[in-house]
């Protein structure tokens, strides 16, 4: 599932861009709103199985294991914020003020590391059930439990000492949404159960064809992109997870994808650079229909590959606790 949902985000990214950079009708345009309708479902699964692993799957024992999960998300988000603001001023892919774009990342993402949004949802979210977790099986993480208070009335504490020091910084990001408690403790209970809620295979292709169709209809024509909220999502999250419980790996397709998994993080941390480079300068939105989709496929694919490379090679020098 974490090398799906991945692999998925860069679909959608992608097709974000060609949105962006096509005139709205064009045959660009509608192959970014293809590649949109399939992608929404990809962040939310993120939250679906971190509410999987905290509540059911690999529970927290100690209040260290709790403090290690955070800090293994917290580090690579603040590694990230500092290169992707530094590595787009080098090479002037986009306008970044450095100074500002650096003090913004500790509030809130943007662009350029506009996908690092949902950790700041993240981190929260398993801070905050993985101390309930930890309460329940009756231990006392005072310190977790403190952050977490803390956390909580950010939201006021947080703009009044930005105003007080004058800063020009208004946006503040750390915390979570009702839509994201939802997926964290609906995942939880589906991805757990997901061998046992067997409805027809048919039912859940139709489920997830209606759903895309429907994600195509609501951003070519209501409003782009999607929220995450929006119920189509929910249709396409729940179908994947249960169309994928039926699937049984051999012992070497699960070494592929178990390895696959360790660098999944860190190749949806990359793939932006990569993002840039081949949709943003290489991509020739005015191409024919069958260029258009052959580009796609292997602009697509160099991006992946050179995501995930990159990923594994800093995770052969021991960089994983650093960069994801």
């Amino acid at each position: 599932m974490r090398v799906l949902a991945g692999l998925t985000v860069m679909v959608g990214h992608s097709g974000g861009v060609l949105i962006g950079r096509a005139e709205e009708g064009s045959d660009a345009w509608w192959l970014g709103h293809l590649a949109e309708a399939v992608n929404p479902w990809a962040v939310p699964m993120f939250f679906m199985i971190a509410g999987w692993a905290v509540l059911a799957g690999a529970p927290p024992r100690t209040e260290a294991k709790m403090w290690d999960r955070i800090v293994r998300h917290l580090v690579p988000l603040g590694a990230w914020s500092i290169i992707f603001v530094l590595g787009f001023n080098l090479f002037d892919s986009d306008e970044v003020n450095v100074r500002h774009d650096l003090v913004r990342s500790l509030l809130e993402a943007g662009r350029p590391g506009f996908h690092l949004w949902y950790l700041y949802a993240y981190i929260p979210l398993i801070l905050v059930f993985g101390t309930l977790v930890l309460f329940w099986k009756g231990l006392r993480p005072w310190r977790l439990a403190a952050l977490a208070l803390v956390l909580a009335g950010s939201t006021v504490w947080a703009p009044f000492v930005l105003e007080a020091l004058g800063s020009e910084q208004t946006a503040w990001k750390w915390g979570f949404a009702t839509y994201q408690v939802v997926y964290f403790v609906i995942g939880a209970f589906v991805i757990h159960h997901a061998a046992e809620l067997r409805p027809p295979l048919w039912s859940l292709c139709l489920l997830f064809a209606v759903s895309a169709l429907g994600v195509l209809w609501w951003e070519s024509r209501k409003s782009y992109p999607i929220e995450n909220a929006n119920p189509l999502i929910v249709g396409l999250a729940l179908s994947v997870i249960l169309i994928v419980s039926r699937l049984r790996l051999g012992n070497r397709s699960k070494r592929v994808f178990t390895r696959l998994a360790s660098a999944s993080f860190g190749a949806f941390l990359v793939h932006v650079f990569f993002l840039e480079l081949f949709f943003e300068q290489l991509f020739d939105v005015e191409a024919g229909p069958a260029l258009l989709v052959v580009q796609y496929l292997g602009l697509l694919a160099a991006m992946a590959a050179a995501s995930y490379a990159l990923s594994f090679a800093w995770g052969r020098l021991r960089l994983r606790r650093i960069l994801g």
